[in-house]
């Protein structure tokens, strides 16, 4: 099964995850690793929320005073 996370394409493969990157990188993950980054993850949650909502609120001050300009 493929999925697409942003820039990248998530498969899993017989091996663990793959990640690639629309530049060619990729990110070949053990189920370990993977397993780690997923506890990483969860552990910084709301980190990540909150950073999701700054970046959310600065995108629109950026457009807005885009529009203001004109």
């Amino acid at each position: 099964m493929d999925a697409i996370i942003g820039r990248y394409r998530a498969q899993i493969e017989e091996t663990g995850i793959v990640l690639k990157h629309q530049s060619g990188i990729c990110f070949d993950l053990l189920p370990d690793e993977a397993l780690g980054i997923l506890d990483f993850i969860k552990a910084y949650r709301q980190t990540l929320v909150v950073m999701e909502r700054n970046t959310e609120k600065l995108k629109s001050i950026v457009l807005d005073s885009q529009y203001d300009e004109r």
